[in-house]
């Protein structure tokens, strides 16, 4: 789950929609970045699935004693890795979850507290997956060009869209440029200008403008002290809302 605060109300949005968010970003890139790429309908598949563990974890949020959302970023490492593992293992193109589970393991590399961890249980069931998976068929090379282009296209659409569903500004020193399948390099300048409109480079979109809708229930910041409420209200369709947000280049 993410969320974010609005007023007196929390936004929440759940791991698969924010997926769908990020295809819908890889989809809005112009013709000269993703020309050329030989996995395309795997990688596509890859951005909108690499958070399916989670469809049945976020059917309502969790609430700590405290009452706290547990997110993505404050629920248990180990719960967290669960459905890292369930997001590979539900993805039904192998290549797809060659992708997705590269990707979780670049995360789980990145994180300071998991550092040293390298005979975790983690690494272990996911190379055991992905074993699996390729049981009765060759295991392709993560090492070549083509496949470190796509899943960095996998990365930055996934950073991408964490930004929007939270609306948040963002130094763009911390986004690495994106390369196209020809080599050349489009640096994402990302930068927040209003109040819900987004600016990337010149030539990083097809078109200049372009609206993204984020799905989300907003929810009375009080029921957090009413947890059950709060689940119940946040399962009533009713209360799904989009935020239209717009990029231009």
């Amino acid at each position: 789950m993410i969320t974010r605060e609005y007023n007196d109300s929390l936004c929440f949005v759940k791991q698969h929609d924010h997926a769908r968010v990020a295809l819908d970003i890889f989809l809005l890139f112009s013709d000269e970045i993703t020309y050329g790429l030989k996995n395309k309908t795997e990688l596509e598949y890859a951005i909108r699935n690499h958070d399916c563990g989670w469809i049945e974890y976020d059917t309502t949020p969790k609430i700590s004693d405290a009452n706290q959302v547990y997110t993505f970023q404050n629920m248990k490492q180990s719960l967290q890795e669960e459905l890292w593992l369930k997001s590979i293992s539900n993805a039904i193109i192998p290549y797809s979850s060659l992708l997705i589970a590269e990707h979780f393991k670049a995360l789980f590399d990145q994180s300071a507290s998991r550092r040293d961890l390298s005979e975790s249980s983690f690494n272990k069931k996911r190379e055991h997956m992905l074993s699996t998976i390729f049981l009765k068929q060759k295991r392709p090379s993560i090492n070549t060009d083509e496949f470190k282009i796509e899943l960095k296209f996998l990365q930055i659409c996934d950073l991408l869209s964490l930004i929007l569903c939270r609306e948040r500004s963002v130094d763009s020193g911390l986004i690495p440029p994106i390369y196209s399948f020809e080599g050349k390099a489009f640096d994402l300048y990302f930068h927040k200008i209003d109040d819900s409109v987004y600016q990337l480079p010149g030539g990083v979109l097809e078109s200049k403008t372009n609206i993204i809708e984020i799905p989300y229930r907003m929810i009375d910041k009080e029921l957090l002290l009413k947890p059950k409420k709060l689940k119940d209200e946040f399962k009533e369709e009713k209360n799904l809302k989009f935020r239209r947000l717009h990029l231009v280049s």
